[in-house]
């Protein structure tokens, strides 16, 4: 049970995000005497607030709470919720979850929390011992990369997976889904059936030694015109909700460029710049490159090249891309954005002999659709045979 026995007790629902709705029914009884009283209360919430969902009773009166009842109702957005518990001066928080969409947390009157999915199945217990797990293959057959210290991207590569491909979506793009045929050749990890999948070890050799990176690509466009040196317009569609908060506000994600055909660029390119709106939403930002190894296109990009930008001071991701600018020509090729979020890196330092990377429990959230691809920063340009094995719980 839980109990309200003063004139300064609440119940509250605390959301971390602002949805469609986030739907809250309490029922309970007051005990005046020997008087007893139902109640109930419907609450509908859609910011990111603190909202009372049990007032306190009146006079003399006791309040038990039989049961609550929180529902996220949104159509795409992650929302953690909490339920907290105040005596007017002190705050205590009872439970919370991170509801994904159609998901619902419960109390029931013998003090029992329950997390249920969409479908209306119950989360398993959260302890030690109460997930499953898998081991997830990785083997590529990598070609050569442009120069010392730029990046390779082993997307296009034979081995296992197959190979992945940005498909032809335009210069618009599309967002990812890696439990689907379009994205099919990015690390397959199955979404889970009543929880979540946390990514908990990796484990990596290399022919060469090189560091390792693997993130997840949540949106990739084609069809950019590389001769163009001026502005080319893009509209991104909504995220899917995989930043590192489960959210489509694209925290904690970075914008990349793919050589997906050699570039003929007469030299190397760090002028480059890609028009975005950060993840608290201010748009006009700048991403730019610098005249580095690793950080500027390189003449004649090979096929894989993938270059990194640099957000503008302050930024944290990135939500959308209004455009790119090349400023220089690159003559030929073809060239894919990405909108990618860090997921794991991992250098190895014997030529053949794997390297060990173990997340703390939980691990990595590794949210539902994720497009696990793998690039290195080379430390030679000499082609590269990888494999490795990904560990991933659900819980």
């Amino acid at each position: 049970m839980l109990l309200l026995t003063s004139t300064g007790d609440l119940v509250r629902v605390i959301t971390g995000v602002a949805t469609s709705t986030i739907e809250v029914h309490a029922s309970f009884v007051d005990l005046d005497g020997t008087t007893v009283t139902p109640g109930r209360t419907n609450t509908l919430i859609t910011t990111a607030t603190t909202t009372t969902v049990v007032a306190s009773p009146t006079g003399t009166a006791k309040r038990n709470i039989r049961g609550l009842y929180v529902g996220n109702t949104s159509a795409g957005t992650n929302c953690t919720v909490s339920v907290v518990h105040t005596d007017g001066a002190n705050v205590v928080k009872l439970m919370s979850f991170i509801l994904l969409p159609g998901e619902n947390m419960t109390f029931n009157e013998e003090g029992g929390w329950r997390h249920r999915d969409r479908s209306g199945g119950e989360y398993p217990p959260a302890g030690l011992g109460a997930y499953n797990g898998r081991s997830i293959g990785f083997m590529k057959t990598g070609t050569a990369a442009d120069v010392t210290g730029a990046w390779y991207c082993t997307s296009k590569d034979a081995g296992f997976p197959g190979a992945w491909a940005p498909g032809t979506p335009g210069i618009n793009g599309r967002v990812t889904d890696g439990v689907v045929a379009a994205d099919f050749g990015c690390i397959p990890i199955t979404n889970p059936s009543t929880g979540a999948n946390y990514f908990t070890e990796l484990q990596m050799a290399s022919s060469v030694n090189h560091s390792h990176l693997f993130f997840d690509c949540l949106w990739v466009n084609t069809a950019l015109v590389v001769t163009t040196t001026t502005a080319q317009a893009i509209t991104t569609p909504t995220l899917p909700a995989r930043d590192i908060n489960g959210s489509t506000d694209g925290e904690g994600c970075m914008i990349a460029l793919l050589v997906t055909t050699t570039v003929a660029n007469v030299a190397a390119n760090s002028t480059m710049t890609v028009q975005y709106t950060n993840s608290d939403g201010a748009g006009t930002r700048t991403a730019t490159l610098a005249a580095l190894a690793g950080s500027q296109l390189p003449a004649t990009a090979l096929i894989g090249t993938i270059i990194w930008f640099n957000l503008a001071a302050g930024d944290r991701g990135v939500k959308s891309i209004e455009g790119i600018t090349l400023a220089t020509t690159m003559v030929s090729g073809a060239i894919s954005l990405m909108i990618c979020r860090d997921v794991a890196m991992i250098g190895t330092s014997i030529v053949n002999v794997t390297a060990q990377k173990v997340s703390n429990t939980p691990g990595i959230r590794l949210y539902n659709g994720s497009c696990i691809l793998h690039c290195n920063v080379a430390s030679a340009t000499t082609a590269t045979f990888y494999n490795g094995e990904l560990s991933v719980m659900e819980r």
